[in-house]
This record gives C-alpha cells, structure tokens and sequence, in this order.
C-alpha cells in the first residue's frame, strides 16, 4: 500500500477532538498561568467562573475599570503567548 493510498483521517474523529481540544485546554492553562495575578483571576473568573466583570469587581473588591484592564491586558498577553508557542519553534 502506498502512501497516496492511506487515509490518515481518524477513525474515530470524537477521539481525536477530545485529544486536540485537551491539548488546546493545556496550553491555554499554562499561558494563564505566566499571567501576573489580577489578571489572571479575572481572566479565570469570566471564562471558567462564568461571570461578568461587574460581578468580578464586586467579588475581588476591584474597580470595574481595573477589572475591565486587566481583562483587555491579558486577554493581548494570552493572544501574544499562545501565538507564540503556536509558531512550530521547539526548545
């Protein structure tokens, strides 16, 4: 059988959707992590906590513009990390 001749689709696409999003998951957990810590807790309260930056000031005892900041900063320093481990370098 030549290569031409494999079908390199999964088998079973479900799987392989799990895997890729759990990988996906992992990297996202790990770039929050490098994030400094308002912005961390509040990036981690909107999207895993569910809840509105207004509630979030509210819950930390944070200004909602501060709450509003920290949200746009790290949201970019997420978007700069990831695309960054995304680029294929390898250590």
């Amino acid at each position: 059988m030549s290569l031409g001749e494999i079908n390199f689709e999964p088998r079973h696409p479900d799987v392989w959707h799990r895997v890729s999003a759990g990988l996906d998951n992992q990297r996202v957990k790990q770039a929050v992590e490098t994030l400094p810590e308002g912005q961390r807790e509040a990036i981690t309260l909107a999207y895993y906590g569910c809840q509105t930056q207004r509630e979030i000031a509210e819950k930390t005892g944070v200004p909602l513009g501060t709450v509003k900041g920290h949200m746009r900063v790290g949201l970019q320093q997420l978007k700069s990390v990831l695309n960054d481990t995304g680029s294929g370098d390898s250590d």
